[in-house]
């Protein structure tokens, strides 16, 4: 920051009366405010890109060209709500999990506790519409909408985004599929997002500190925390004793629980969603509670403005404002993920770096437990939005256009990189379609005796 004018000459010196009558502040107008110096509000508007790339054979479905305008303005579905919320039935459950570790527990800010390294799969994408329990609910007309736990979760915080995101919409007669893209962007965990300074990928003298690097590395973290979390010497639980065995065509690995609930959201609307449960514990009356298992990371303290080391144990309240201001979008989204499911508890981990120039090395500072109601209030998330957003935008989504002579239509619903709002196009039924080759020893295999719990 400097006040000197191109001649080298102090503006203080050359103005000794500075003070304008029109503000208090003088002839800066206000605090901060830039006459004679630089200030943040010159800083260039940064361009950010787009989750996916636009083709030329994708109709937008805009207005033009004869067609219905589906643009969605992100301020206006922060002011829809609803006053009778829906209440979510178990329909089904497939999987197992394991039961939570005490250990992670214990770590503290004093004792820290080291996140072991582990090798991160690819994330599963399990599209819905390839899913046997959707297809079977589907056929039995059990719901007119199917998601996951995720997508959804996307929409329902939709307001709070910043950078690019898309979904794919797809429907098939009366059904209406809403499912993730393979490759997405939104299996990233986004880092300070909603920060008034967000990370970018342009300065390539703190690449560790880029927008993508701290992504991934907010990713792995999740994962290596997950897997400490959960005991995996123990015998994993089902999700459901009761429910009937589901023959999928790539079985799902030991560990993994899902959790099909169904909402009915208006007399002849109704939507079932896939949710991921992380795991369970064993409560004092002896029953099996489940839990999602999530974790916070700190990469510079000078950044985030707050050293979690001086203030988690004693002023965490404000450590977790100062999350909710940078992350606004992140702690929505696991929030919904957790209340959609059904689970018990929120495990949020506090993880930070053992120094702030090595993204390699992390340990646990502290791990907390949440009521999911209790901390969607705490973080200002609204249920009624929520809820008000998913039934006016899937009662839109039900009005796309279908072709008569396909069978299955598909859409894509992508959140402008640069504007709070979200464009739907036309896609061609093959779109996203690809197929990844791998060696046959890449591949991955079902282990029940994971070495990730080692």
């Amino acid at each position: 920051w400097s006040d000197r004018n191109r001649d080298g000459q102090s503006q203080a010196s050359k103005h000794a009366n500075p003070k304008d009558p029109r503000s208090r502040y003088g002839a800066r107008g206000g605090r901060g405010g830039g006459r004679g110096f630089d200030s943040w509000r010159d800083k260039p508007l940064r361009v950010r890109v787009a989750s996916v790339e636009v083709r030329p054979e994708w109709q937008a479905l805009d207005g033009s060209n004869a067609s219905e305008d589906f643009t969605m303005a992100l301020p206006q579905m922060d002011k829809l709500k609803t006053d009778d919320e829906p209440t979510g039935e178990d329909v089904g459950a497939v999987g197992n999990v394991y039961f939570a570790s005490k250990v992670v527990d214990k770590a503290s800010v004093r004792s820290a506790l080291p996140l072991k390294k582990l090798a991160e799969p690819k994330p599963l994408h399990f599209p819905t519409i390839d899913d046997p329990v959707i297809k079977k609910l589907a056929s039995q007309g059990k719901a007119q909408i199917f998601t996951t736990d995720l997508a959804l979760a996307v929409l329902m915080s939709a307001p709070r985004s910043v950078i690019s995101w898309d979904l794919v919409v797809q429907r098939s007669g009366s059904s209406l599929f809403i499912d993730i893209r393979e490759g997405s962007s939104v299996y990233d965990t986004t880092v300070n997002e909603t920060a008034q300074d967000a990370p970018d990928d342009e300065n390539k003298e703190q690449a560790m500190n880029s927008m993508t690097a701290l992504a991934a590395e907010a990713g792995y973290i999740n994962y290596c925390y997950l897997m400490q979390c959960l005991d995996g010497s123990t015998a994993p639980t089902p999700v459901d004793p009761k429910s009937a065995p589901v023959a999928f065509d790539t079985p799902l690995p030991t560990g993994k629980g899902f959790r099909y609930r169904r909402w009915q959201l208006e007399d002849d609307l109704a939507m079932v969603v896939r949710c991921e449960i992380d795991g369970a514990m064993a409560t004092k009356d002896g029953s099996t509670a489940f839990i999602t298992c999530k974790a916070l990371n700190e990469f510079d303290a000078k950044v985030s403005g707050i050293d979690w080391r001086q203030k988690l144990e004693s002023q965490r309240a404000a450590v977790l404002a100062n999350e909710l201001k940078n992350n606004r979008n992140k702690l929505a989204r696991w929030t919904c993920q957790a209340l959609l499911a059904g689970v018990d508890y929120m495990k949020l981990g506090f993880i930070s770096r053992v120094h702030s120039k090595d993204n390699t090395n992390h340990v646990i500072l502290q791990s907390q437990v949440y009521r999911p109601e209790e901390f969607a209030k705490q973080i200002d998330l609204k249920t009624e939005n929520m809820w008000g957003i998913t039934r006016t935008v899937t009662k839109r989504l039900l009005q796309l256009p279908i072709e008569d002579h396909q069978a299955l239509c598909k859409y894509l619903m992508l959140k402008d990189p640069n504007k709070p709002t979200v464009h739907m196009y036309k896609v061609p039924a093959d779109a996203f379609d690809f197929e990844v080759e791998e060696e046959e020893g890449d591949a991955m295999q079902e282990d029940d005796n994971d070495s990730d719990f080692d």
